[in-house]
């Protein structure tokens, strides 16, 4: 992991911020002083389970996976290619996390921390309200995948994946698409044929 000053990534973050709210100069100068700027290889964990997840991360490139063990076997539950990305219960909470983030491929990201964050919401009460909004998308994200998830077809399940994610295929192995679909690799080989 290389950690390095910010360059033009940082509006990259900003911009994301300002699709939900208006940022004012300050706001956006002090978010940029408080962020750091990595690049990393494939195959980096962020955050592992047990640790707790100190920061808040938003992708410039590359693709990260969330995964956890059960019974030894890894299990992924999402893959992210864009936008902002935690460890969430571990991170909300300031708990120690029940999964992982790990590269899947070359990845450069954004970071800050819960407590330059909670700092932010406090100095700039605009940042409370994109922290509202982000968290009101994923909630309703979240509600909608999974009531339809439950009841689609393994061919299904791979069709609405390939709609949100369509490069999947080049950014996560077929076991990992696999573990993330609920089916085996076999049956995930047989459907992209």
């Amino acid at each position: 992991m290389i950690d390095r000053k910010m360059n033009n990534s940082s509006t990259d973050f900003i911009n994301f911020i300002n699709n939900y709210i208006s940022l004012s100069d300050g706001a956006s100068e002090a978010i940029v002083d408080r962020i750091k700027y990595l690049t990393l290889e494939k195959g980096e964990n962020l955050v592992s389970e047990g640790k707790t997840c100190k920061e808040l991360y938003f992708i410039i490139s590359g693709a990260v996976r969330t995964f956890f063990y059960k019974n030894g076997k890894d299990i992924t539950h999402w893959i992210y290619t864009g936008g902002i990305f935690t460890s969430w219960h571990s991170y909300l909470s300031q708990t120690p996390s029940k999964d992982y983030l790990e590269t899947t491929e070359a990845t450069e990201i954004v970071a800050i921390t819960y407590d330059k964050w909670q700092d932010l919401y406090k100095l700039y009460p605009e940042l409370e309200r994109f922290g509202r909004l982000l968290v009101e998308e994923q909630m309703a994200l979240i509600d909608d995948f999974y009531k339809g998830y439950y009841f689609l077809s393994a061919k299904e399940k791979y069709d609405l994946l390939i709609s949100a994610i369509p490069n999947i295929t080049q950014i996560a192995n077929l076991g990992h698409i696999a573990s993330m679909l609920g089916i085996s690799q076999e049956t995930l080989s047989r459907i992209r044929k």
